[in-house]
Protein backbone atom coordinates (compact mmCIF):
# COMPACT_ATOMS: atom_id res chain seq x y z
CA UNK A 1 0.00 0.00 0.00
CA UNK A 2 3.17 2.47 0.19
CA UNK A 3 4.24 1.48 -2.50
CA UNK A 4 0.83 2.48 -3.67
CA UNK A 5 0.89 6.23 -2.04
CA UNK A 6 4.83 6.43 -3.32
CA UNK A 7 4.34 5.86 -6.94
CA UNK A 8 1.83 9.26 -6.64
CA UNK A 9 -1.00 7.21 -7.61
CA UNK A 10 -3.85 9.94 -7.85
CA UNK A 11 -6.74 7.97 -7.12
CA UNK A 12 -5.42 6.71 -3.46
CA UNK A 13 -5.96 9.67 -1.37
CA UNK A 14 -9.38 9.96 -3.33
CA UNK A 15 -10.33 6.91 -2.24
CA UNK A 16 -9.46 6.89 1.56
CA UNK A 17 -11.24 10.42 1.39
CA UNK A 18 -14.38 9.37 0.22
CA UNK A 19 -14.80 6.13 1.61
CA UNK A 20 -15.62 7.22 5.33
CA UNK A 21 -18.15 9.91 3.61
CA UNK A 22 -19.57 6.85 1.37
CA UNK A 23 -19.80 4.74 3.78
CA UNK A 24 -22.04 6.73 6.12
CA UNK A 25 -24.24 8.31 3.14
CA UNK A 26 -25.23 4.63 2.67
CA UNK A 27 -26.03 3.92 6.14
CA UNK A 28 -27.67 7.08 6.91
CA UNK A 29 -29.92 6.97 3.99
CA UNK A 30 -31.23 4.03 5.15
CA UNK A 31 -33.27 5.94 7.61
CA UNK A 32 -35.03 7.67 4.73
CA UNK A 33 -35.93 4.55 2.80
CA UNK A 34 -39.51 4.32 2.45
CA UNK A 35 -39.54 7.82 0.62
CA UNK A 36 -36.16 8.47 -0.92
CA UNK A 37 -35.41 11.94 -2.07
CA UNK A 38 -34.26 12.70 -5.66
CA UNK A 39 -30.98 11.12 -6.32
CA UNK A 40 -30.07 14.10 -8.50
CA UNK A 41 -31.06 16.81 -5.38
CA UNK A 42 -29.08 14.52 -3.21
CA UNK A 43 -25.76 14.68 -5.82
CA UNK A 44 -26.28 18.17 -6.18
CA UNK A 45 -26.03 18.67 -2.11
CA UNK A 46 -22.87 16.45 -2.15
CA UNK A 47 -21.41 17.73 -4.48
CA UNK A 48 -21.97 21.26 -3.55
CA UNK A 49 -21.36 20.46 0.40
CA UNK A 50 -17.80 19.40 -0.54
CA UNK A 51 -16.93 22.84 -2.71
CA UNK A 52 -17.93 24.65 0.43
CA UNK A 53 -14.68 23.43 1.68
CA UNK A 54 -12.83 25.91 -0.54
CA UNK A 55 -14.90 29.18 0.81
CA UNK A 56 -14.16 27.62 4.61
CA UNK A 57 -10.60 27.65 4.24
CA UNK A 58 -10.96 31.44 2.19
CA UNK A 59 -12.54 32.61 4.87
CA UNK A 60 -10.79 30.90 7.69
CA UNK A 61 -7.70 32.11 6.30
CA UNK A 62 -8.70 35.30 6.00
CA UNK A 63 -10.32 35.49 10.11
CA UNK A 64 -6.29 33.98 11.21
CA UNK A 65 -5.66 38.05 10.77
CA UNK A 66 -8.47 39.36 12.88
CA UNK A 67 -9.46 36.51 15.76
CA UNK A 68 -5.74 35.34 16.91
CA UNK A 69 -6.76 33.25 20.33
CA UNK A 70 -6.71 30.19 19.82
CA UNK A 71 -9.68 29.22 21.56
CA UNK A 72 -11.71 31.79 19.85
CA UNK A 73 -10.41 30.38 16.71
CA UNK A 74 -11.82 27.22 17.30
CA UNK A 75 -15.65 28.54 17.67
CA UNK A 76 -15.00 30.79 14.39
CA UNK A 77 -13.82 27.93 12.70
CA UNK A 78 -16.58 25.64 13.88
CA UNK A 79 -19.37 28.13 12.97
CA UNK A 80 -17.91 29.14 9.79
CA UNK A 81 -18.22 25.82 8.76
CA UNK A 82 -21.76 24.74 10.00
CA UNK A 83 -23.01 28.46 8.52
CA UNK A 84 -21.68 27.12 5.21
CA UNK A 85 -22.96 23.62 5.30
CA UNK A 86 -26.09 24.91 5.86
CA UNK A 87 -26.68 27.42 3.61
CA UNK A 88 -26.23 25.13 0.75
CA UNK A 89 -29.07 23.01 2.07
CA UNK A 90 -30.96 26.53 2.07
CA UNK A 91 -29.93 27.50 -1.33
CA UNK A 92 -30.25 24.05 -2.99
CA UNK A 93 -33.10 21.80 -1.08
CA UNK A 94 -34.62 24.42 1.84
CA UNK A 95 -37.27 25.51 -0.65
CA UNK A 96 -37.23 22.35 -3.15
CA UNK A 97 -40.89 20.54 -3.47
CA UNK A 98 -39.46 17.28 -2.47
CA UNK A 99 -38.14 18.62 1.02
CA UNK A 100 -41.85 17.80 2.47
CA UNK A 101 -41.28 15.36 5.57
CA UNK A 102 -40.45 16.06 9.12
CA UNK A 103 -36.82 13.76 8.24
CA UNK A 104 -36.05 15.27 4.49
CA UNK A 105 -34.44 18.89 6.13
CA UNK A 106 -31.84 16.14 8.60
CA UNK A 107 -30.94 13.77 5.47
CA UNK A 108 -30.29 17.06 3.43
CA UNK A 109 -28.05 18.47 5.47
CA UNK A 110 -26.74 15.11 6.36
CA UNK A 111 -25.65 14.69 2.69
CA UNK A 112 -24.20 18.09 2.69
CA UNK A 113 -22.17 17.35 5.27
CA UNK A 114 -20.90 14.43 4.19
CA UNK A 115 -19.88 15.93 0.89
CA UNK A 116 -17.88 18.82 3.19
CA UNK A 117 -15.93 15.88 5.38
CA UNK A 118 -15.22 14.09 1.45
CA UNK A 119 -13.07 16.99 0.63
CA UNK A 120 -11.62 17.92 3.67
CA UNK A 121 -10.90 14.14 4.58
CA UNK A 122 -9.13 14.69 0.78
CA UNK A 123 -7.39 17.65 1.69
CA UNK A 124 -6.10 16.22 5.20
CA UNK A 125 -4.69 12.64 3.33
CA UNK A 126 -2.64 14.18 0.82
CA UNK A 127 0.14 15.37 2.16
CA UNK A 128 1.05 12.37 3.64
CA UNK A 129 0.37 10.65 0.27
CA UNK A 130 2.74 13.17 -1.55
CA UNK A 131 5.73 11.93 0.59
CA UNK A 132 4.77 8.39 0.39
CA UNK A 133 3.82 7.45 4.16
CA UNK A 134 0.79 5.05 3.30
CA UNK A 135 0.78 4.11 7.10
CA UNK A 136 0.24 8.12 7.94
CA UNK A 137 -2.72 8.30 5.00
CA UNK A 138 -4.78 5.13 6.21
CA UNK A 139 -4.23 6.49 9.98
CA UNK A 140 -5.51 9.98 9.00
CA UNK A 141 -8.72 7.91 7.17
CA UNK A 142 -9.18 5.94 9.83
CA UNK A 143 -9.60 8.38 12.32
CA UNK A 144 -11.20 10.72 10.32
CA UNK A 145 -13.72 8.18 9.61
CA UNK A 146 -14.75 7.58 13.03
CA UNK A 147 -14.37 11.18 14.30
CA UNK A 148 -14.19 13.95 11.97
CA UNK A 149 -16.44 12.78 9.01
CA UNK A 150 -18.62 11.66 11.79
CA UNK A 151 -18.94 14.54 13.31
CA UNK A 152 -19.81 16.80 10.23
CA UNK A 153 -22.61 14.77 10.32
CA UNK A 154 -24.37 14.90 13.66
CA UNK A 155 -23.48 19.00 13.82
CA UNK A 156 -25.52 18.90 10.85
CA UNK A 157 -28.04 16.27 11.62
CA UNK A 158 -29.06 18.33 14.65
CA UNK A 159 -30.17 21.55 12.30
CA UNK A 160 -31.81 19.50 10.00
CA UNK A 161 -33.92 17.80 13.52
CA UNK A 162 -34.66 20.93 14.70
CA UNK A 163 -36.18 22.27 11.57
CA UNK A 164 -37.95 19.24 10.99
CA UNK A 165 -39.77 19.32 14.51
CA UNK A 166 -40.42 22.57 14.98
CA UNK A 167 -43.86 23.86 12.62
CA UNK A 168 -43.10 26.96 9.99
CA UNK A 169 -43.92 29.43 12.18
CA UNK A 170 -41.36 28.40 14.53
CA UNK A 171 -39.01 27.49 11.49
CA UNK A 172 -36.52 31.01 12.06
CA UNK A 173 -35.96 29.94 15.71
CA UNK A 174 -35.67 26.17 14.98
CA UNK A 175 -32.43 27.33 12.55
CA UNK A 176 -30.96 29.58 15.24
CA UNK A 177 -31.46 26.66 17.41
CA UNK A 178 -30.25 24.78 15.14
CA UNK A 179 -27.07 25.87 13.81
CA UNK A 180 -25.88 27.37 17.51
CA UNK A 181 -25.92 23.72 18.82
CA UNK A 182 -24.27 22.72 15.97
CA UNK A 183 -21.42 25.31 16.57
CA UNK A 184 -21.60 23.87 20.27
CA UNK A 185 -21.03 20.27 19.10
CA UNK A 186 -18.14 21.02 16.48
CA UNK A 187 -16.04 23.40 18.55
CA UNK A 188 -16.57 21.22 21.96
CA UNK A 189 -15.31 18.29 19.82
CA UNK A 190 -12.49 20.76 18.40
CA UNK A 191 -11.64 21.41 22.00
CA UNK A 192 -11.47 18.00 23.29
CA UNK A 193 -8.88 16.78 20.15
CA UNK A 194 -6.30 19.75 20.85
CA UNK A 195 -5.75 18.75 24.18
CA UNK A 196 -3.81 15.85 22.43
CA UNK A 197 -4.51 13.30 24.84
CA UNK A 198 -5.76 9.79 24.74
CA UNK A 199 -8.43 10.15 27.42
CA UNK A 200 -9.63 13.70 26.46
CA UNK A 201 -9.42 11.81 22.76
CA UNK A 202 -11.50 8.47 24.11
CA UNK A 203 -14.00 10.83 26.14
CA UNK A 204 -15.18 12.95 23.29
CA UNK A 205 -15.16 10.18 20.86
CA UNK A 206 -17.77 8.44 23.36
CA UNK A 207 -19.82 11.66 23.42
CA UNK A 208 -19.68 11.53 19.50
CA UNK A 209 -21.04 7.72 18.98
CA UNK A 210 -23.47 8.69 21.79
CA UNK A 211 -24.88 11.47 19.94
CA UNK A 212 -24.68 9.63 16.58
CA UNK A 213 -27.03 6.97 18.40
CA UNK A 214 -29.63 9.61 19.63
CA UNK A 215 -29.47 11.12 16.52
CA UNK A 216 -30.37 7.83 14.69
CA UNK A 217 -33.29 7.22 16.85
CA UNK A 218 -35.04 10.92 16.34
CA UNK A 219 -34.34 10.03 12.33
CA UNK A 220 -36.19 6.62 12.89
CA UNK A 221 -39.13 8.26 15.01
CA UNK A 222 -39.36 11.17 12.41
CA UNK A 223 -39.20 8.60 9.49
CA UNK A 224 -42.40 6.53 11.24
CA UNK A 225 -44.28 10.39 11.58
CA UNK A 226 -47.98 9.90 9.46
CA UNK A 227 -47.80 11.46 6.18
CA UNK A 228 -49.94 14.40 6.95
CA UNK A 229 -47.94 15.49 10.19
CA UNK A 230 -44.93 15.34 8.56
CA UNK A 231 -46.03 17.89 5.56
CA UNK A 232 -47.25 20.14 8.40
CA UNK A 233 -44.15 20.00 9.98
CA UNK A 234 -41.79 21.12 7.02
Amino acid sequence: MANIVAQGVPWFPLLVGFAPSVFWLAFWLQTDKDHPEPFSLLLISFLIGGASVLFATFIQQGLKGVITDPSQQVVAWAAVEELLKFTVFYLVAYNSPYNDEAIDPAIYMIVVALGFAAVENILYVLQPSIVGNGTAVILTGGLRFFGSTLLHTISSCFIGITIGVMSRNMRPMAIVLGIGGAIFLHATFNFFILKNDTASLLQIYGYLWIAAIISHIILEKLRRMPMPAALNLS
